[in-house]
């Protein structure tokens, strides 16, 4: 129902095309992508001083230029982060929540969450409730042994699961035990 008095406009026309044909327009695309580029890697020889590879895609390029940029704001990685990162590269790390020792001083790891000896994970699959304990080496179900959650996931279900997900932990905890004895962790009494 149209109000009174009140005419309604047309719709506009669809803009024109500002190529005749597709061609022209992918051309002229290819082009900006190739300046884009080339300003890139101009950008990133002026700030590096160093040439970059010809097969380095834009999009690894563009992100090389903005860690450089902030490089010059906000300074480099220290020392000290550096050898933690080449710790972490070549696996060198002790249980989470561990230290590694850098030319400033140890640097404090921060792990992922842990699941405490004692903890009863509770699951419910195909109308059987299951219980699996935590232990300091493993996890416990039906009276054996499991070293990691999905080994006990794969038990009840018959097919590869993620432990930590089947028992509803996400991600964050990815199934760790906590060790005994670590820095603000008390022992069982």
């Amino acid at each position: 129902m149209r109000a009174q008095g009140k005419k309604v406009q047309p719709a506009p026309a669809p803009a024109e095309r500002k190529f005749s044909s597709r061609g022209e327009g992918e051309a002229a695309e290819t082009k900006k992508d190739a300046a884009e580029l080339d300003l890139l890697r101009r950008q990133y020889r002026s700030l590096t001083g160093k040439s970059v590879h010809s097969s380095v895609p834009r999009f690894l390029l563009a992100r090389a230029v903005a860690y450089e940029l902030q490089v010059r704001e906000h300074g480099d990685l220290s020392a000290q982060i550096v050898s933690a990162l080449a710790a972490v590269a070549k696996g060198e790390l002790g249980p989470p929540g561990g230290t590694v020792a850098g030319s400033e001083g140890a640097v404090a790891l921060v792990g992922a969450p842990t699941i405490r000896s004692g903890t009863v994970l509770v699951r419910e699959h195909q109308n059987v409730l299951h219980r699996v304990t935590a232990l300091e080496t493993g996890f416990i179900w039906n009276g054996r042994t499991f070293a990691s959650l999905s080994a006990v996931a794969r038990a009840i279900t018959g097919v590869r699961w993620n432990g930590p997900r089947f028992f509803g932990l996400g991600a964050k905890t990815g199934g760790r035990l906590a060790r005994r004895g670590q820095e603000g962790e008390k022992a069982p009494s």
